[in-house]
């Protein structure tokens, strides 16, 4: 009988580990989904633009608001980022129709290049585009968050902004979303 006690608790003992294993695991599962379901903290269009600073590529401290009066076009990139390199050919092939529409464009190094080696931002858009017209700087980690929601980072993220501070129109990968940009900024007369 002391035997047939003894079996019956080891068993037992292998069926509450394996049923807090389980339930280990599917807490797990549960949580890994949660953190990799899209989010909802991006900006969207009808926003205020949040007015953080950022340091251009000269030294000189800017803010999102410093733009306000004319439409600007906030564009956050990797510069190691293909997608990004093929943007800033796409922005200069397109440049005289930014300039028509008087929209200031600002290039932004997300915070620390999010964590990949790259290239300075002027020498990033002085390869790839080759033109002065296109602000450069670097974001700091809180501009970047605040942009770029975490955990599902996009290395080639944009917003047109309209001159009064509100967000018109969130994008990824400027170079194929160019002519959608541009049909935009006609739109709403920019």
């Amino acid at each position: 009988m002391t035997a047939v006690r003894s079996n019956m608790r080891i068993k037992i003992k292998y069926i509450i580990y394996a049923a807090v294993i389980i339930a280990g695991v599917l807490i797990a599962v549960d949580l890994l989904a949660v953190w990799h379901s899209p989010s909802s903290k991006y900006l969207s269009a009808g926003e205020q633009a949040p007015n953080y600073s950022f340091q251009l590529e000269n030294g000189t401290t800017s803010t999102v608001a410093s733009y306000r009066g004319r439409p600007l076009l906030l564009w956050f990139v990797a510069t190691w980022c293909d997608s990004c390199a093929l943007g800033n050919v796409a922005l200069s092939d397109n440049l005289a129709f930014f300039k028509e529409h008087n929209v200031s464009i600002v290039e932004l190094e997300q915070y620390k290049d999010l964590g990949e080696p790259g290239m300075p931002i002027s020498q990033f858009i002085s390869k790839y585009a080759n033109d002065t017209y296109i602000k450069g700087g670097t974001a700091g980690y809180n501009m970047t968050l605040a942009y770029n929601t975490p955990p599902n980072f996009q290395l080639d993220i944009y917003y047109l902004i309209n001159p009064s501070g509100k967000i018109l129109y969130v994008g990824e990968g400027i170079a194929s979303g160019i002519a959608g940009l541009e049909s935009m900024i006609d739109d709403y007369k920019l």
